[in-house]
């Protein structure tokens, strides 16, 4: 694919490159792919498309209402539509990412679709065929949602631009990204609180929680380091967490070392090395916990799977 730029973003094409060019064009497209590289850019954007800004190489700033938002690797954002922003990069070496515009069309045609195999979505507020919702504007980490896995598995296939059936690429992302919404939705209005703006804030604290966690799951945390982080105290945070999220920050710890585990153990890893390295008091803790979650010791999971 080769590098397009000036008029060349009026062509019908659906995946197009570009570097220092990008600041002269007003970024609210539909149905397009752009994959930029470049050093330097700084642009005021009073009326943008949906989409999603993903992460590759280097850190790209958005300030959304006041807010900054910097992504980096394996990070992507959210900006809806008619969103004014600013955005601003200045580095020694290039900045890449890509940038996924979704058309009002193709959003709508995955909700009705959705709404037809799902009846359960009929109870949300905003799952509508009809109107477009308005999605949770934040930093979202590609490993912690249905959407980041996706976006992970579509950024070889936007960096090559070979071999993409960009209707389908466009179709499955609104799919998905309306899945991971909607699932926000549900945790949303979980928490129990009557105004919807504490809600939000409240939901937005115990995601700086769990992305803590994420980033912390092998450290032995503490609950008051948690509650720190979180602005929260011990007891909101324990019984908002639940409420949320349908688990306690401690099972979300257990689960995710868990999870690594079983990886590492279908690895052939040293199980003693395992318990210490995922944070296990000892290998028998580990082996307790282990066979606890999949029915078997990590031994002889590994002789059977």
């Amino acid at each position: 694919m080769t590098v397009l730029a000036g008029s060349t973003f009026h062509t019908p094409q659906r995946l197009i490159r570009v570097s220092e060019q990008l600041s002269a064009f007003n970024l609210d497209f539909e149905d397009l792919i752009i994959h930029s590289r470049t050093q330097v850019f700084e642009k005021h954007v009073p009326d943008s498309g949906l989409s999603i800004k993903l992460g590759h190489i280097g850190e790209e700033h958005f300030f959304i209402d006041g807010q900054r938002h910097s992504i980096g690797p394996n990070e992507y954002l959210l900006v809806n539509r008619h969103q004014a922003f600013d955005c601003y990069l200045k580095s020694p070496t290039p900045v890449e990412g890509f940038c996924l515009y979704l058309g009002q069309p193709v959003i709508q045609e995955a909700a009705a679709l959705l709404l037809r195999t799902e009846e359960s979505l009929l109870d949300l507020p905003d799952a509508s065929a009809e109107a477009e919702p308005s999605f949770w504007e934040k930093i979202y980490r590609t490993s912690e949602n249905e959407l980041g896995q996706y976006l992970e598995w579509l950024r070889p296939r936007m960096a090559s631009g070979e071999g993409i059936d960009f209707n389908r690429v466009f179709f499955d992302t609104a799919t998905v990204l309306l899945r991971s919404h909607w699932k926000i939705q549900t945790e949303m209005q979980g928490i129990a609180c009557s105004r919807k703006s504490t809600r939000e804030e409240l939901y937005r604290r115990l995601c700086i929680a769990r992305t803590y966690i994420f980033d912390h799951y092998r450290q032995d945390i503490q609950l008051e380091e948690l509650s720190r982080v979180a602005m929260l105290s011990k007891y909101h945070l324990l019984r908002s967490y639940k409420q949320a999220f349908n688990i306690t920050p401690y099972q979300q710890v257990l689960e995710m070392r868990l999870a690594q585990a079983r990886e590492l153990v279908l690895q052939g890893g040293n199980l003693e090395n395992i318990a210490q390295d995922l944070g296990f008091s000892d290998r028998r803790s580990f082996t307790k916990a282990f066979k606890r979650a999949y029915g078997m010791a990590p031994s002889h999971y590994r002789e059977h799977c």
